[in-house]
C-alpha cells in the first residue's frame, strides 16, 4: 500500500513538471549563439605574391620549421613542446578552462543532498519539573532547476565558448613560442658568422698595421699613417664585442624558452647560409581565417557574448524550481525505531520585482560587451590580413635583396682573385690586396644578414597564416 501511494506521487509530480521541461528544452532550443561575422570585402589577391608560388589554397603544413631543413632547429622544437615554460603554462590554463565547463555543465543534474540530526531540549516551568524533548531525523533532498528561458543552456555555452577560446589561445601561444625559438636560432647562427667574418678583418687590421710598423721604421710611413692605422685595428675590435655580447643575450633567451638555465645551455654551431628558405603560397585572403587560431579565438569569445546576453535576459524572467524530501524521524536520540516516514514534493516560481537596475543593466552590458567583440573581431581579421600582406612584402624584398648581395660577393670575389693576380705579377701592393679581402668579407657580412632577413621573413609569414593551423585540425 505504501508503496502504491509512492508511486502514485511520482505520476502526479511528473504529469505536473513534465510540460515544463518540455517547454524549457524547447525554447533552449530556439535560442541561438550565432556569431555575427563582421562584413568585410576580402581581396582575391595579395599585393605582392611570392616567387615560384602560383598555388591557390595552399595548405600549410602544421611541422613548418621542418621546411627548413635544419636538424637542430627540429631538436629545439622538439624540447620546447616538452619543457617551454611558456608552453606547459597554457596547457594548464587550457585545464582550467575545462573546469570551468564542467562546472557549468553541473546545472544539467539535479541537486542531491542529505541530511541527519539528533537534539535534546529541556523545558521547565514555574512550579513544575522539567520536561525533556528528544528527537532524531534523518532525510535526502533532490533540486532541480528547470530551465524554462534557456539561460543556464546558455551559460553553459558560454563556458564552452571560454573553453575553446582557451584552447585556441593555446595554439596561438604555441605558435609564436615556435616562432621565437626559429627566430633565435637563427639569430645566433648569423652572430656566429658575422663573429667569424669580424676575426678575419681584425686578422687583416692586424696585417696592416704590421706593413705600415716596418714602413714607418724605413721612413716610408709617416707617424699620422701609423695612428690612423692604429685606430681602424681598435675599431674594427671594438666592433667585435657588441657581436659577442648578442650572441650571447641570444642563446641565453633561448635557453628560457626551452626550460634550461642559460648556464647549462649550450647551441651547436652551424652554417646559416645552408638552412633552406621555404617558398611558401599564402592562398587567397578569405582562406587566412581558418589558418589562424587567435581569429578562431576571437569568434569563439563573440560566442561567449552572444550567450551571455541570453543569460542576462533569462535573469529578467521568472524561475521554476522543482523539489522533493523524503526521510524519517524518532523521538528517541540516535534511533530511528519505531519511527515516522515523511516525504514531499514542491513547486515554487520565483521573480526578482525589484533589482535597483541591476538586472536590465546586467543585460544592457552584456549587449555592449557584445557589440565590442564583434568590432574586436573586425579588427583582428583586419590586422591579420594586414599582417601577411607586409610578410609577403617582406619575403619578396629580402629575397631580392640577397639575389643583389650576391651579385655583390661574386663581384668582390672577382675583384680579389684580380688582386692577387697583380700582387703576384708585381703590379700592385699588398695594402690593396689587403683591402679587396676587406671588401669580400664585409660582403659576405652583409650576406649573412640578408639571408638572416629572409628567413625571419618566412618566419613572420608562417606565423602570420596560422603555421598551418586550422579548425579540423584542432
Amino acid at each position: 500500500m505504501q508503496l502504491h501511494k509512492k508511486t502514485l506521487l511520482v505520476k502526479k509530480l511528473a504529469c505536473k513538471i513534465l510540460p515544463l521541461v518540455i517547454a524549457s528544452f524547447f525554447i533552449a532550443a530556439c535560442s541561438s549563439t550565432q556569431v555575427q561575422k563582421p562584413d568585410i570585402n576580402y581581396a582575391s589577391h595579395y599585393s605582392v605574391v611570392p616567387v615560384q608560388s602560383g598555388i591557390e589554397n595552399a595548405v600549410v603544413d602544421s611541422s613548418w620549421w621542418q621546411s627548413f631543413q635544419s636538424p637542430a632547429l627540429n631538436n629545439l622544437m622538439q624540447a620546447a613542446q616538452q619543457q617551454s615554460p611558456d608552453f606547459l603554462i597554457s596547457v594548464e590554463r587550457v585545464k582550467q578552462a575545462e573546469l570551468q565547463m564542467r562546472i557549468a555543465n553541473a546545472s544539467l543534474f539535479p541537486s542531491l543532498s542529505a541530511n541527519a540530526s539528533s537534539s535534546e531540549s529541556r523545558n521547565k516551568a514555574d512550579g513544575k519539573s522539567s520536561t525533556r524533548t528528544e528527537s532524531t531525523r534523518a532525510g535526502v533532498g533532490i533540486s532541480y532547476e528547470i530551465d524554462l528561458w534557456g539561460g543556464l543552456a546558455a551559460d553553459r555555452a558560454s563556458a564552452r565558448a571560454g573553453y575553446d577560446a582557451m584552447r585556441y589561445d593555446q595554439d596561438a601561444a604555441t605558435l609564436s613560442i615556435k616562432a621565437a625559438i626559429a627566430n633565435g636560432w637563427f639569430q645566433w647562427l648569423a652572430l656566429q658568422e658575422r663573429i667569424a667574418t669580424a676575426n678575419k678583418n681584425i686578422a687583416i687590421a692586424e696585417r696592416v698595421q704590421k706593413i705600415v710598423d716596418a714602413r714607418y721604421n724605413n721612413g716610408a710611413a709617416t707617424a699620422a699613417d701609423v695612428a690612423q692605422q692604429k685606430t681602424n685595428l681598435l675599431s674594427q675590435r671594438s666592433s667585435l664585442l657588441p657581436l659577442e655580447l648578442q650572441a650571447r643575450q641570444t642563446q641565453s633567451a633561448l635557453a628560457i624558452l626551452l626550460g634550461k638555465t642559460p648556464q647549462e645551455f649550450s647551441l651547436v654551431a652551424g652554417q646559416l647560409l645552408d638552412v633552406n628558405v621555404p617558398q611558401i603560397a599564402p592562398g587567397t585572403p578569405a582562406d587566412l581565417v581558418t589558418r589562424r587560431p587567435d581569429l578562431a579565438a576571437n569568434e569563439a569569445e563573440l560566442r561567449g557574448a552572444n550567450a551571455d546576453i541570453h543569460v542576462a535576459r533569462a535573469a529578467l524572467l521568472p524561475g521554476i524550481k522543482l523539489s522533493a524530501d523524503a526521510g524519517k524521524s524518532a523521538s528517541e536520540l540516535f534511533s530511528l525505531n519505531p519511527a515516522t516516514q515523511t516525504s514531499g514534493w514542491a513547486v515554487s516560481l520565483v521573480q526578482t520585482l525589484f533589482s535597483g537596475g541591476r538586472l536590465i543593466n546586467q543585460k544592457r552590458l552584456s549587449e555592449a560587451k557584445q557589440v565590442e567583440m564583434v568590432l574586436q573581431y573586425h579588427k583582428a581579421i583586419l590586422t591579420a590580413l594586414q599582417e601577411v600582406d607586409n610578410a609577403l612584402v617582406a619575403a619578396d624584398i629580402s629575397q631580392r635583396q640577397e639575389i643583389s648581395q650576391q651579385e655583390i660577393v661574386a663581384n668582390a670575389e672577382r675583384s680579389l682573385r684580380l688582386t692577387e693576380a697583380r700582387y703576384r705579377a708585381g703590379t700592385d701592393d699588398l695594402l690593396s690586396l689587403l683591402d679587396a679581402q676587406r671588401s669580400l668579407f664585409q660582403a659576405q657580412d652583409s650576406l649573412v644578414q640578408q639571408r638572416l632577413s629572409r628567413l625571419n621573413a618566412a618566419v613572420d609569414l608562417y606565423k602570420s597564416l596560422g603555421g598551418g593551423w586550422s579548425l579540423a585540425a584542432n
